[in-house]
């Protein structure tokens, strides 16, 4: 037959005169058989040099002291494949990043050898390191630009909080003075009550929005405290906030029934205050008008959280609110003091801590917030 039409003999051209990837044969024991052109174009061997050595010579010198050419043969016999991305060496010592395949060969079932595929991928992987490179360094940029953005934000709200607090408390002191004067002018009728009244309920607004400010602004630059060593007592800190809450005067006594099935919780002690505190605050703050005020405060374990659940039967929140309960600012109802930022400052808390909030409410009948913390005691 033609060696032309001899298909063994065009395979045999065929892998001979590749010089992009280095093509060898190796017998059971990974001694080098035979070779191909590419060996010599990307590893520099002539075939003297190369046919009958073990093929570990290819290896790093770390990798033959760690025995790496014998793993690759084991693997390649249990696996019937080894394939991976990797350093080689050339005959001048020099390294190259490589893709390998190693293949076991079998004639009648019996295993008789290998053959190993290697290509040289540096000009890839040096690509890819200067991507790399080059994404870090935006990343930096960016983030030195953060860092910029945030400091001149810590430092706007210093002098915002700083600068209005003189003028409030001026025009706090003002609107007292003219009470005072119309009083003795005999000139202080319902009428003009009432715009003093409005007028000094929002300049106490404006004195809490400031401080709910200067809040936030705290709370973004330390929010890994909420990530903390402490392990607090659950219904220490509520009998804390208890003590502390003063209920409008014009609202109902609120009944609070608790039911602590877990009372230890790793948290920061700050936080977890300002969490209860909002939560109940909220709860007796938006009570309805035509029912007694009955909140439910209870704990227990849920692996992975210790779930703490406020629920209350008081004015709820329909579908639409619920979307946007949690954005700063954002206030639904209009009765109550506030500046609708605790629940941005609740969610921003816990779920930097690795927790989560979730809401259930329903319109004229009231809300449920589950609170999960993760269970770390």
């Amino acid at each position: 037959m033609d060696s032309l039409h001899n298909p063994d003999k065009i395979n045999s051209y065929f892998i001979e005169q590749i010089k992009d990837y280095a093509i060898f044969a190796m017998d059971t024991e990974g001694i080098i058989t035979t070779w191909n052109k590419g060996v010599e174009q990307l590893k520099g061997y002539k075939e003297n040099e190369f046919v009958g050595k073990f093929f570990g010579m290819l290896f790093p010198d770390e990798y033959q002291q760690a025995d790496m050419p014998k793993v690759e043969l084991k693997s390649a016999l249990e696996d019937g494949l080894y394939e991976t991305k990797d350093w080689r060496k050339r005959k001048d010592g020099s390294l190259f990043w490589a893709t390998i395949k190693l293949t076991p060969i079998y004639e009648n079932e019996k295993h008789i050898g290998f053959t190993k595929i290697t290509g040289d991928i540096t000009e890839q992987k040096e690509l890819q390191d200067k991507l790399a490179e080059r994404q870090q360094s935006v990343l930096e940029l960016k983030n030195t630009e953060l860092e910029r953005i945030n400091l001149d934000l810590d430092t706007f709200i210093y002098t915002a909080s700083h600068d209005l607090h003189s003028p409030i408390l001026n025009i706090e002191g003002l609107m007292h003075i003219l009470k005072n004067e119309l009083e003795a002018a005999n000139a202080l009728n319902s009428a003009t009550e009432e715009i003093l009244h409005r007028v000094v309920d929002s300049v106490n607004r404006f004195k809490r929005t400031i401080v709910d400010l200067t809040e936030i602004n705290s709370m973004h630059k330390g929010l890994s405290e909420s990530v903390s060593d402490e392990v607090i007592t659950i219904k220490e800190v509520y009998e804390e906030i208890m003590a502390d809450l003063h209920k409008p005067a014009n609202l109902k006594d609120c009944f609070i029934h608790t039911d602590f099935q877990v009372n230890i919780l790793k948290f920061s002690r700050k936080n977890f205050r300002s969490i209860l505190y909002n939560l109940l605050s909220n709860a007796i703050k938006f009570q309805s008008p035509d029912r007694e005020c009955i909140i439910t405060l209870s704990s227990r374990l849920e692996e992975p959280y210790v779930v703490l659940s406020i629920r209350d039967n008081g004015m709820g929140i329909n579908g639409r609110q619920q979307k946007e309960l949690y954005t700063m600012f954002k206030r639904f109802h209009n009765h109550a003091e506030g500046t609708g930022i605790g629940l941005y400052m609740v969610k921003r808390i816990l779920e930097n801590a690795g927790g989560k909030i979730e809401v259930e409410s329903e319109e004229d009948k009231g809300t449920e917030f589950r609170l999960y913390f993760p269970a770390e005691v």
